[in-house]
Order: C-alpha cells, then sequence, then structure tokens
C-alpha cells in the first residue's frame, strides 16, 4: 500500500505550517480551509517546490525528503502531478506537445498523448496553443498533462476555480473517473464546498497552517469537531453559549434545548437549518430578513434578537412567513449541537474502518 505520509514544519515571515497527515494510495482528498491557511502550500511542500525546515514525507517505502537523512528528492523524483492553480500551460507549446511534455520521447510519447487526447474529448485541438482554447478545454490539457506520466499522487490547486459554474458538475465527475481508472490518489485543494461533497473520499480542514480535521467525507461533514471548522464547512449557525442550564444553552440570541446536557460547557452551539420551523407559539424569536427560492425548499435569512443570522430551510410543502415578519421558530433538540469554540488537533490522519 503506497501510504502518504507527511509531517511537515515550514516557516516563512509571519506565517508557519505543521501538519501531520497519512493518506491511503487511493481516492481524492479535499483540502478546505480559509484563504491565507496554507492550503497550496501544502501541496508544494509535498511537490517538493517548497523546502520544510523539519520532517519527513514519504510515499510507501520512498521518502521524498527527511531533514533527519538529509534527502530531498527533487519534484522529477516524486512521482507526482501536479496541475496549477490557472494550469500553467506552456504557451508557445500546442496541446499534443504540452500533455506529452514530461514523457520520453518515442512512439510509446505519442501513443499516450493520443491516448489522453481521446480519452478528454481533445481531437481536432493537437495543434491548438492554450491562448485559443476555452477555460474548460485548457483545464482537461492539464489534467492530461499531469496524469500522462502515470503519477502515484496527483496534486491539483484549485482546479476548477477558472471554468464556469455550468462545466464544473462535468469536470469533477471526469476527475473522479480518471483518479480511479488511473490507480492513483489525488490531494485536491480547493475553496469551494461542493467541490469537497461531490468529488472528495476524505476531506481536510486546514487553519492558520494546521490540519486541523482529516477524515472520511459524510464522517467529517457530519462531525467538524469545533465551531471553527464548522464555519469552514458551511454550518450557517453557530452560536455563542453565556450559560449552560442542564440540557439549556443560553445567549444574548436566546435559548435552546439540546437532546442531552453535553459532557462540558462548550462555547459554542450549531443550528442545523433543516429541522427549525417557524410559526411556532414558543422558540426563538426571528425576523424574516430573506426568503430565497431554492427548488425543494426555500432558505429563509433571519435575524436573531441581538441581530446575529440565522439561516433556516423550509420545505416548500409548509407555509411560509413573508420578508420582514416576526415570528418564533421551534427548534427540535436533535438540531443543536454543542461545540468547542477551537479544539486541538485531533484528527489528523486517515485510518480505515476496520
Amino acid at each position: 500500500m503506497q501510504t502518504l505520509s507527511a509531517r511537515i514544519d515550514f516557516t516563512r515571515p509571519d506565517f508557519r505550517l505543521r501538519a501531520h497527515l497519512r493518506l491511503p494510495d487511493s481516492g481524492i482528498t479535499a483540502v478546505l480551509g480559509p484563504s491565507g491557511s496554507g492550503k497550496s502550500t501544502l501541496l508544494r511542500l509535498l511537490a517538493g517546490l517548497e523546502r520544510p525546515r523539519a520532517g519527513c514525507i514519504r510515499l510507501g517505502e520512498h521518502i521524498w525528503f527527511s531533514r533527519a537523512q538529509a534527502i530531498d528528492r527533487p519534484p522529477s523524483a516524486r512521482a507526482i502531478g501536479f496541475m496549477f492553480q490557472h494550469y500553467a500551460l506552456f504557451p508557445h507549446l500546442s496541446v499534443a506537445e504540452n500533455i506529452g511534455y514530461g514523457l520520453a520521447r518515442g512512439r510509446e510519447r505519442q501513443r499516450r498523448v493520443a491516448e489522453w487526447i481521446e480519452r478528454l474529448e481533445l481531437a481536432g485541438l493537437e495543434r491548438r496553443r492554450p491562448d485559443a482554447l476555452s477555460g474548460g478545454q485548457r483545464q482537461r490539457v492539464a489534467l492530461a498533462r499531469a496524469l500522462a506520466p502515470r503519477p502515484r499522487l496527483l496534486l491539483l490547486d484549485e482546479p476548477f476555480s477558472a471554468v464556469d459554474a455550468s462545466l464544473r458538475q462535468s469536470l469533477r465527475l471526469l476527475l473522479q473517473e480518471l483518479v480511479s481508472e488511473n490507480d492513483t490518489s489525488a490531494i485536491l485543494v480547493t475553496h469551494d464546498l461542493e467541490d469537497a461533497r461531490q468529488c472528495a473520499d476524505r476531506i481536510g480542514v486546514m487553519i492558520a497552517g494546521r490540519v486541523r480535521r482529516l477524515g472520511e467525507s459524510a464522517e467529517v461533514l457530519a462531525d467538524p469537531g469545533d465551531a471553527e471548522v464548522a464555519r469552514v464547512l458551511g454550518w450557517p449557525n453557530t452560536l455563542p453559549v453565556t450559560q449552560w442550564a442542564g440540557d439549556e444553552a443560553c445567549g444574548t440570541w436566546g435559548r435552546v434545548r439540546l437532546s442531552r446536557a453535553p459532557a462540558r460547557a462548550h462555547e459554542v452551539v450549531a443550528l442545523l437549518p433543516d429541522g427549525p420551523r417557524p410559526g411556532a407559539r414558543e422558540g426563538l424569536e426571528v425576523e424574516i430578513a430573506q426568503v430565497i427560492e431554492m427548488g425543494a425548499y426555500r432558505a429563509l435569512s433571519c435575524r436573531l434578537p441581538d441581530r446575529t443570522p440565522l439561516r433556516l430551510h423550509l420545505p416548500r410543502a409548509l407555509p411560509c412567513p413573508a420578508r420582514g415578519a416576526r415570528t418564533r421558530i421551534a427548534v427540535p433538540p436533535e438540531c443543536v449541537i454543542a461545540l468547542p469554540a477551537r479544539a486541538s488537533v485531533r484528527f489528523n490522519h486517515w485510518s480505515p474502518h476496520p
């Protein structure tokens, strides 16, 4: 099993990255985090484009970097494919020449280039230069170039950020297919939560240079571990708690009841948006600021008494209060989750289920 294992300590002025990763040899790991958290730097460190000040990076038995052993393999010796955010295609080379750039010259190179042109539906574009391609075409050329040398690890830095939203879904599916077909693993850095939801087998969350949560996608999305990670994962309703009374959490926004009292008095509660319902006789007071049609449901943007925003998802079959209305919402206890404001780094490696 070609497990990727990395312990990295990296510094530059006003920034420090300390990461511990252990990832399997298949599937896609999406890395999310706010701007400046170190996501792209992590990829560059794994690729050998930046050098840690300490640590070790290895894939299976192959050591790519070890400060203790004075090993620092160049990018060309690390068996990686790197797809940069803006693709970094060579402007003076054709589509076919870009795809074949990392391959040894000869008939095998021509065959492999032809295979990738056919696989990524680039036929007829072989002689075009990158400036004559659409964003989606450049994206596919960059992906083919990264995969053509058959890397053991594929690194992708915001690969869908430069294409229209209408193309992203098909490109996400294509990426999943290619990673599976080519028996490789991929680390996908993205700021788009939907990339992670739709592509990733595992999700990692980076904040301030630390991997704060890493695990199977379903587990991470259901249990962020702390409020900071929850916000990165798109949890819209995180409310500060000023007082606990058994299984009740209280704040300037009101009070809610949990299914059971938490083991310790956490600083935050998260309200899941799908369960609360407006029009209750008792519950949180809210003002409806906006109603957004979302197809199967309506998204209600609300304000609590202390002006804290709150987002609710209301099925279309249920009555919907008008914008500007004041009402109370019933919050089922199972929709309230207690979270620490910030947890220690507990989830720093992947491990298979027994």
